[in-house]
């Protein structure tokens, strides 16, 4: 459990309750999204956590954000890398649109090298639909996909077990999380935070029955 980075999220509402609709059509009491993180404090703070993680499975010298909330990850990341562990590296991220103009690219950033190592970085894990794209433009480049470092896993089922365990099964690829969810809730159970509950026993319930039909 990372107390620390479970206030930060809920302090920058990057971690909110309520009722929300995800891309995968489950209908959640709680969203996950780095991307409301805009102030500079805020995401040097994030990138901190983000590079703690990479330092501690092992860094690479590539950090790949997806388009778009994953972009200011890795320079943020990369950032904190080399000012808060001395560690050189690049950042990269792909565009949703190739340009058809100019230098006509899929990505900005530095491009990996034949069987250069990539670490790919991303807020949260649900079943996996973009990280299994991120993966498959990463190799089709030549890059070596070292880990998927992920803010918090949702801990959540995927075609038939635990969405990150068949992701790692198909891509033999490690995932690490700076959170998992069961873990915030439980933290935040009852916890005022900024002068607030934000999780009361109603909600921890409704979080009980989500896991029940969707958690693994």
């Amino acid at each position: 459990m990372n107390p620390e980075f479970i206030e930060f999220l809920v302090k920058e509402a990057a971690l909110k309750f309520g009722d929300f609709t995800l891309k995968s059509g489950r209908k959640s009491p709680y969203f996950v999204n780095t991307g409301v993180i805009c102030t500079g404090e805020g995401l040097d703070k994030l990138g901190r956590f983000f590079a703690s993680s990479i330092m501690k499975h092992g860094p690479a010298p590539i950090i790949y954000g997806p388009a778009y909330k994953g972009i200011p990850l890795a320079v943020a990341a990369s950032i904190s890398l080399f000012r808060d562990h001395s560690t050189p590296n690049s950042w990269l991220f792909n565009r949703k649109e190739v340009k058809a103009h100019g230098d006509k690219g899929a990505f900005v950033g530095n491009l990996p090298q034949e069987g250069e190592e990539v670490i790919l970085i991303d807020d949260v894990f649900t079943t996996g639909g973009t990280k299994y794209e991120s993966v498959e433009l990463l190799q089709s480049m030549g890059a070596k996909v070292k880990s998927l470092i992920i803010g918090v896993d949702r801990e959540e089922k995927g075609e038939s077990k635990n969405a990150v365990e068949e992701f790692i099964e198909k891509t033999k690829i490690p995932v690490h999380s700076i959170a998992k969810i069961s873990d915030c809730f439980e933290y935040l159970r009852g916890k005022e935070i900024a002068g607030k509950v934000h999780v009361t026993d109603e909600l921890y319930a409704a979080f009980q029955e989500y896991r029940d039909e969707y958690g693994k």
